[in-house]
């Protein structure tokens, strides 16, 4: 019935196989930003902030 509908019987695992293309891809990384205090700090708030630190 499933080769009727055009639905593959016969699934294959590609486990411990080489996968053509498969060392090909890219990632974009969205890192999550702190937030930075700039009122009620030491030396008061008019000064430069510190670096920002992303994760």
């Amino acid at each position: 019935m499933m080769k009727m509908m055009g639905i593959p019987v016969g699934f294959d695992s590609t486990k411990g196989k080489y996968v053509p293309g498969a060392d090909v891809s890219g990632v974009r990384a969205v890192t999550k930003r702190q937030p930075r205090q700039y009122m009620n700090r030491r030396g008061g708030f008019n000064r430069p902030l510190p670096p920002e630190v992303n994760r």
